[in-house]
């Protein structure tokens, strides 16, 4: 019995590696990095031929726990935000900059990851979709978060809920997104004319939102008094 259980515990640590390493984009029995789209296609490696996932039952298995593990960070991101938000809510800017600090972190931990599952083509529209996403939301944020500074007490505290609630609406487009994207990559479906045509949108959209983030950021500075004394400080220093 002991022997039995020692080499089931052995074979779920060895599955389990070999699933850490199609998730990270590497090939489960020789660790060397795989084209993008190989798993989630169930093509064989081209170094070793070392099949990856050959039966659909497999690709829904690694998708489904690149979602679970998506859903862990994003869990994570949220209360981290939810938290450092108590103390940098009462500082003009501190708040959109904590937010810009926990999107990059979603996109290290939870973007990237994902997107090495790709083919290179998707891959490109996904990564430059989800950017320029994420450029049009913090310019966006920004509008929101900022506006709020000008509320006494309850805008302090109301930027702690938005702008944990804004880390969980973006964490969970971008979650929703790659797994549309590698649903269609495990299907063999080509990327459409149409999502690269929306880029287009997305920079429109984006330099609209950042134009505007930035006056409303220079009539909070005036507003509260510190563009006057930022400006004025090198004059008076002549």
């Amino acid at each position: 019995m002991p022997l039995t259980m020692t080499a089931t515990a052995r074979s779920t640590r060895s599955e389990e590696h070999e699933l850490a390493l199609l998730l990270s984009g590497r090939c489960r029995r020789c660790a060397e990095r795989i084209p993008g789209g190989t798993a989630l296609r169930g093509r064989p490696c081209p170094r070793c031929a070392e099949q990856t996932l050959p039966n659909p039952t497999d690709r829904e298995v690694i998708h489904q726990l690149a979602s679970e593990r998506a859903t862990v960070r994003l869990g994570i991101a949220v209360a981290f935000v939810a938290l450092a938000a108590l103390v940098a809510s009462w500082v003009p800017l501190l708040t959109s900059l904590l937010l810009v600090a926990a999107l990059v972190w979603l996109r290290v931990t939870l973007v990237t990851p994902a997107l090495q599952l790709l083919t290179p083509q998707r891959r490109l529209v996904s990564r430059w979709t989800l950017r320029l996403a994420a450029g049009c939301f913090v310019a966006l944020s920004v509008l929101v978060l900022e506006l709020l500074t000008l509320i006494p007490a309850f805008g302090a505290l109301a930027k702690v809920a938005i702008s944990a609630g804004q880390v969980a609406l973006a964490g969970l487009f971008a979650r929703r997104y790659l797994a549309w994207q590698t649903e269609r990559e495990a299907r063999g479906v080509s990327v459409a004319f149409w999502e690269m045509g929306l880029l287009v949108g997305w920079m429109l959209m984006l330099l609209t939102f950042t134009a505007a983030s930035v006056l409303l950021v220079l009539y909070v500075l005036q507003s509260l008094g510190l563009a006057q004394g930022f400006l004025a400080a090198p004059m008076g220093g002549r």
